[in-house]
């Protein structure tokens, strides 16, 4: 279950930017290419890091990114991804834009 070291590794990113201090809300984006699980990312929060520090009842808000790509070939952007290739083109030369990562969206 890779999604606790990530979890682990938000959670240091939002101590750092609250000073420790314990927050009301934390928005997460999960990018739907990067494939994390929400329901195992809650499960590493909630019952996990939380119960360590005391942080019982810190709502978790997800949100999703979709995915988008760019050929370097044609010099589209991909937004319906259904293939390795492009829609356009044919090239696999395809760079990701957004949709593969995990991160704060912010702290309340």
């Amino acid at each position: 279950m890779h999604e606790l070291g990530i979890a682990r590794d938000l959670f240091k990113e939002v101590l750092k930017k609250t000073g420790g201090k314990k927050p009301e809300r934390i928005e997460i984006v999960i990018g739907r290419a990067s494939g994390i699980e929400e329901h195992f990312l809650r499960h590493s929060f909630e019952d996990h890091i939380f119960p360590e520090y005391g942080w019982q009842g810190v709502e978790i808000e997800i949100q999703y990114e979709e995915p988008a790509l760019f050929c370097e070939n044609c010099k589209k952007e991909v937004k319906d991804i259904n293939s390795f290739s492009c829609p356009f083109c044919g090239s696999l030369d395809l760079k990701i834009l957004k949709g593969e990562r995990v991160y704060i969206k912010s702290i309340k």
